[in-house]
């Protein structure tokens, strides 16, 4: 099942999404709608409480009662946001083994691991601001886990068992800040460099997640393309992994990294533009689009 959360008539609220949020006759039903109460058991119509209750239970629920016709508004009328804001953002970097081979690195022993903040994620849509003063800033299309239920310690073999839901996330990074930087603190962490959406498909939509096929399109010109399976961390070794530093709660976001192609990489460097528009798509998560604007300078 496909969830989403939308603004409609001034309100914010979530929703199940029929189609993939492109197509013409796509809908969404409205979980607030007084029909649909029934399928929710008493759970706030809000994709942070259908989470913490259990988002394959939901989905369950939802199918049993039926998506009621009553509740269906056109996609045309409704704003898709980003379906939830993660308290906590896990983000991977050098995690695909083709992006390694792009810039002449071993795979690491270890996990490299930095923290996304929750201030930088938006949904489809949503302009992604470039501050004017800070250099060259990139794309990266990555597939982002999302927790569904506390994981402490957890094996190999059961992780992927703790992951509700998938999503595209487009990790906007400032290529150039983090290299003066000597870390990712600054330039991965900007007002508006978090991209998700358009929809969280609930773990069952997703045969295999090491096997799901990424891409990203700038304007229409194709510069990243990958597969899951170069994953050198796969999504099960980094929630085991995770959990083993500190347990995962509900909710919890996993950002696995990016296959190669990334801006500063291509030559010349394919730095992002303001007036341009970001395609970041990633099979059965549906694509996520957002135009790119000048933002306010830093102030560096």
């Amino acid at each position: 099942m496909r969830f989403v959360s939308f603004r409609h008539a001034g309100e914010d609220r979530a929703g199940v999404l029929q189609g993939d949020g492109a197509g013409a006759g796509d809908a969404v039903f409205d979980l607030a709608h007084p029909v649909m109460a029934g399928a929710l058991a008493g759970t706030a119509p809000d994709m942070h409480a259908l989470i913490r209750g259990g988002l394959d239970v939901a989905a369950a629920r939802i199918a049993t009662h039926g998506l009621a016709d009553a509740a269906r508004l056109p996609l045309s009328e409704v704003e898709l946001l980003a379906p939830y804001v993660p308290a906590r953002i896990y983000a991977l970097a050098f995690n695909y083994r083709d992006a390694l081979a792009e810039r002449g690195m071993a795979p690491p022993a270890e996990p490299v691991l930095f923290m996304k903040q929750a201030s930088t994620v938006v949904g489809p849509g949503a302009p992604i601001l470039l501050p004017p003063d800070i250099g060259g800033c990139t794309y990266e299309v990555e597939i982002a886990a999302v927790i569904g239920r506390r994981a402490d310690k957890v094996g190999r073999a059961e992780a992927l068992s703790f992951v509700a839901a998938y999503a595209v996330f487009n990790d906007i990074s400032a290529s150039e800040m983090i290299k003066r930087d000597g870390g990712f603190a600054r330039g991965k962490n900007l007002p508006t460099f978090g991209p998700l959406g358009p929809f969280l498909a609930t773990a069952d939509e997703i045969t295999d997640p090491h096997a799901l096929a990424l891409s990203l399109e700038v304007d229409g010109a194709r510069l990243q393309e990958g597969i899951s399976s170069n994953l050198v961390f796969d999504v099960a070794d980094l929630v085991s992994h995770l959990s083993h530093t500190q347990p995962l709660e509900p909710g919890d976001m996993i950002a696995t990294g990016t296959p190669a192609g990334v801006a500063g990489m291509r030559k010349p460097p394919a730095w992002l533009r303001p007036g341009t528009v970001v395609r970041a798509r990633i099979e059965g998560l549906g694509t996520l689009v957002n135009p790119i604007a000048e933002g306010a300078p830093y102030g560096q």
